[in-house]
């Protein structure tokens, strides 16, 4: 492991979701590397001081809050209020056509007769 593959992958080692194999790398590179271990030790005491800070204005953390909601809705693909009508309509159109192109076929000239199928 480089120390361009180390970095982005130090935030997950710190809080344990790294996969097993990319852990055992880091640690490798880590024991390694003092630039990276200064950059881990540097993220670590960044995330266990954090408290420390001062904490967001409700003014901007309603904001963060609406924003996420924003991107959820898009991100489960919420129906906008003619999206729904219109998809039904355009199943009903298609069940329709398919059911006039069977019927167009059995009744065309050279096609069994209803009855025939089921005789011996």
């Amino acid at each position: 492991m480089n120390c361009e593959r180390a970095t982005p992958e130090l935030t997950g080692f710190h809080f344990g979701t790294t996969d097993a194999t990319a852990r055992a790398a880091l640690e490798a590179h880590l024991a390694a590397c003092p630039a990276c271990l200064a950059a881990y030790f540097e993220l670590k005491r960044a995330v266990e001081t954090a408290h420390d800070e001062p904490a967001p204005s409700p003014l901007s953390r309603a904001r963060l809050r609406r924003a996420m909601a924003d991107e959820l809705r898009r991100a489960r693909g919420a129906w906008q209020w003619w999206e729904r009508p219109l998809a039904v309509g355009l199943a009903a159109a298609s069940v329709v056509l398919a059911l006039n192109a069977v019927h167009a076929v059995a009744s065309s000239p050279g096609a069994q007769p209803h009855g025939a199928a089921a005789r011996p």
